[in-house]
């Protein structure tokens, strides 16, 4: 039985900005889950600003698209779209007509774990994709199942509706709604972090930099005789 929820809860405004301010590879200093690298689901073409907003959440069968577009129906400016298809590597689910749907309904991104087609005209609109695969055979409109904004998995990684998917080059991260605030001091932290770093390899020169990891090395490394 398919299932749609239409309203999600959205986070302020304020808090998606300084959430997209830190890159999710920052993150991947602290973080060991709520990251989805680039082996399997990748950006369709290079872009250079990161985007942070709220999931809408689809889930559907391998060759049946219908949900999307009750999903994009649903869709506020500055959502991200996120699609599990289960790694489906046959049929695409999105291409240039939900593409131009989702960029008049504000949306800054979509997420698929299955593939995408029209890629050369998605790289000339600009939309921000991230897929599993691209592939010329695409779903078709049969009703048969699915859902709008419950919970679905992407790569090992739980996104409810309303979490934050952050994206950058990198990857992404998934930030629970519930813990906004978490997130964004483990980012400042380890944004600072790496403005220390760098400032030291500056400062010291990168032999005095590396001889720092010396006391490290002697303790780990079987001494010989």
């Amino acid at each position: 039985m398919v299932k749609i929820n239409s309203v999600i809860q959205r986070p302020n405004p304020e808090l998606l900005k300084k959430l997209g301010s830190v890159s999710p590879s920052d993150y991947g200093h602290r973080l060991n889950f709520q990251l989805i690298h680039s082996r399997k689901i990748k950006p369709l073409f290079s872009f250079k600003e990161n985007f942070a907003g709220p999931a809408i959440t689809v889930r559907i069968p391998p060759n049946d698209g219908s949900l999307v577009y009750k999903a994009l129906e649903l869709v506020m400016p500055g959502d991200v779209v996120v699609i599990d298809m289960n790694e489906e590597e046959r049929f695409a689910c999105w291409g240039e007509i939900t593409t131009r749907v989702a960029m008049e309904k504000g949306a800054l991104a979509v997420i698929i774990n299955g593939p995408v087609t029209d890629t050369n005209i998605i790289k000339e609109l600009g939309f921000k994709v991230f897929s599993y695969a691209i592939s010329p055979l695409t779903t078709k409109m049969y009703n048969l199942d699915g859902d709008v904004n419950v919970p679905i998995s992407i790569s090992g990684c739980i996104i409810k509706p309303g979490d934050i998917v952050v994206g950058s080059m990198d990857g992404l991260l998934v930030v629970p709604q519930e813990d906004i605030s978490t997130y964004l001091e483990i980012g400042e932290e380890e944004a600072n972090a790496d403005q220390e770093r760098r400032e030291d390899l500056k400062r010291l020169g990168v032999e005095t930099y590396l001889n720092r990891f010396n006391p490290l090395w002697n303790s780990i490394v079987e001494k010989t005789k």
